[in-house]
């Protein structure tokens, strides 16, 4: 399997794990979502989802600065839509990107004008850990708050995926 092909899997399971977030964010009952850890999981969840869109703006050389790294106050509503849209836009690009661009660096412009450049490849691997991270935050809080948590271990979508059972 190529590189391009493992970031396509990779990515097809992080669509089913922000899935599964957002299932475990609805499964929070109404008294407590006005507790600030459920605000603090939805922000969170926000970040995951600006970070997907503003990374792809990046890599793709569009204007990125207008998306704020995180939004503390998110409405949970919004996310499903966001990660729609973001998983269509990230598919296109895994699907088209060619594999040598994966290893040549992109450029970008932080908001505060500071300049970087890094490569492709090690961007989406960073984007991949970093998910991984948050969403086990967010599964923290929504224990701590009565809602329902969902495994998003990469073995089990793997033999769910591959062998049809875990």
């Amino acid at each position: 399997m190529s590189i391009k092909e493992k970031f396509q899997e990779w990515f097809e399971y992080e669509i089913d794990c922000n899935a599964k977030m957002l299932n475990m964010l609805e499964s929070v009952p109404q008294e407590n979502r006005g507790d600030s850890r459920f605000q603090q999981a939805v922000a969170t969840a926000d970040h995951l989802a600006a970070c997907r869109e503003k990374w792809l703006a990046y890599m793709t050389g569009k204007e990125a600065n207008h998306i704020p790294w995180r939004n503390e106050a998110c409405d949970l509503s919004t996310l499903g839509p966001r990660f729609a849209e973001t998983a269509k836009a990230w598919t296109h690009y895994l699907a088209n990107i060619e594999e040598s661009k994966l290893n040549e660096d992109f450029h970008f412009t932080e908001a505060n004008g500071e300049t970087y450049s890094e490569p492709t490849e090690v961007q989406i691997v960073q984007l991949f850990g970093h998910a991984s991270y948050h969403r086990g935050q967010i599964a923290l809080l929504v224990d701590q708050l009565g809602g329902e948590t969902e495994d998003t271990d990469y073995v089990e979508w793997w033999w769910i995926k591959n062998r049809g059972s875990y």
